[in-house]
């Protein structure tokens, strides 16, 4: 008899909103999708467990494209979903880790992260 494992929830999210240490130190968990803001089209395209993902929406600066992205995925579904304060422009000021675009998964290719063998991230279609 096969049986399906449902996945391990992504990590916990405490508010609608993450700061990037908190993205920085989830970096490579499990079920964590980091997905740039997009249009409604590209958001129903990703491939992630509904139940089980928490992810991560970043955008230039100002949040607004990530509010709507995030609004756009609760309402295909998603329980587990963030906007990045302060996007991609505070996440370089800040000198993080990583370009976020690099950490958005794209294409079927998960990017590599240093010290992380296989980091399981958003894919956008």
């Amino acid at each position: 008899m096969n049986t399906v494992t449902p996945l391990a929830p992504g990590p916990y999210l405490a508010s609608p909103s993450v700061s990037t240490q908190w993205l920085a130190d989830h970096l490579g968990a499990d079920n964590l999708a980091i997905v740039e803001a997009a249009n409604r089209v590209r958001l129903r395209s990703l491939q992630l467990d509904v139940a089980a993902t928490t992810v991560v929406v970043f955008d230039a600066s100002d949040g607004l494209c990530a509010q709507e992205s995030a609004r756009s995925l609760r309402e295909a579904g998603y329980e587990r979903v963030a906007i990045l304060t302060g996007g991609r422009a505070r996440w370089l000021l800040e000198e993080r880790p990583g370009d976020l675009d690099s950490l958005a998964h794209r294409g079927g290719r998960p990017p590599l992260y240093p010290g992380h063998v296989e980091p399981r991230l958003a894919q956008l279609g």
